[in-house]
C-alpha cells in the first residue's frame, strides 16, 4: 500500500511564491500611497498647531514671531512639531529646500552646503533672534529675520524702498511677505509656513499654512501661480 503524499512539490511552491510576489507587487504601492497621505495628515496637524502658536504670539506681541524656533516652550511645548514625518532627517537638515538655505530654522552651523562666510554674514544676522534650543525643524518659515534674496533679485528699487519698513537698505524675508500682503492680490494665500518634504520625497504638492487667515492649502514650489 502507497503512503498518502505529504508537502508540496518544488513546482507547486515556486509557483506559491510567484502569486505572492505578484499580490505584494500590486498591493506594496497602495500601501505606500496610504502612508504617505497618513503623514500628510499629522503634516497638515502640525500646521494647524503652528498657526494656534503664531496667533497666540501675536496677541500679545502685535507682532510675527521671527522664527518658529521662538514659539518654544512658551506657546509650542513639544519638540515633535517641529519634524514633518516624511522628512528623513527628522528635521535635523532644515526644510529641505536648496534654494533659500536662510530661512532654515536649525542652527546655521547644521545648514546642509551653507557655506555661510564674510561677505554673507550680514544676510544671515536675524539667526541671532531663534531659539538655540530648537535643532531640528522640517518647516520653511517665510517671516523671518534674514534677507530676502528673492525679493531682492526678483524686484525693482521702488518695491524693495517700500518693502524696507524700517529703512536699514535691507529687505527681510517677514518684510517681502508684508509687501506681498499689502501689495499682491493673492486672496489672503501668502503662506508663513511651508513643507516640501512631500514634494521632494514623494512628488505630492508643497503645504501651505496661510499668513492671513491660517488656512492649509496645496501648491507647486511657486505658490503665487500654483495655489489649488
Amino acid at each position: 500500500m502507497e503512503k498518502s503524499r505529504s508537502g508540496f512539490t518544488l513546482i507547486e511552491l515556486l509557483v506559491v511564491i510567484a502569486i505572492i510576489s505578484m499580490l505584494a507587487g500590486q498591493l506594496l504601492p497602495s500601501l505606500s500611497v496610504a502612508r504617505e497621505k497618513g503623514r500628510q495628515a499629522n503634516c497638515i496637524n502640525n500646521l494647524k498647531q503652528f498657526s494656534i502658536a503664531i496667533e497666540l504670539y501675536y496677541q500679545d506681541y502685535k507682532d510675527y514671531p521671527p522664527w518658529m524656533s521662538t514659539l518654544h516652550p512658551s506657546y509650542m511645548s513639544s519638540l515633535d512639531v517641529y519634524k514633518c514625518l516624511t522628512d528623513l532627517y527628522a528635521g535635523a537638515r532644515g526644510h529641505g529646500h536648496v534654494t533659500f538655505p536662510e530661512t532654515n530654522d536649525i542652527p546655521p552651523p547644521n545648514i546642509p552646503g551653507a557655506g555661510y562666510a564674510p561677505p554673507y554674514v550680514a544676510d544671515i544676522e536675524g539667526f541671532n533672534y531663534r531659539n538655540p534650543d530648537v535643532e531640528a525643524c522640517s518647516y520653511f518659515y517665510e517671516f523671518n529675520y534674514n534677507r530676502c534674496s528673492w525679493f531682492h533679485s526678483s524686484h525693482d528699487e521702488t518695491d524693495i524702498a517700500q518693502a524696507d519698513s524700517d529703512s536699514n537698505g535691507t529687505v527681510t524675508w517677514k518684510e517681502a511677505k508684508m509687501w506681498q500682503m499689502s501689495n499682491e492680490n493673492h486672496g489672503g494665500k501668502v503662506p508663513i509656513v511651508r513643507c516640501f518634504w512631500h514634494y521632494n520625497n514623494h512628488g505630492q504638492k508643497v503645504l501651505n499654512l496661510s499668513s492671513m487667515n491660517y488656512n492649509v492649502f496645496t501648491s507647486g514650489p511657486e505658490w503665487e501661480s500654483t495655489s489649488y
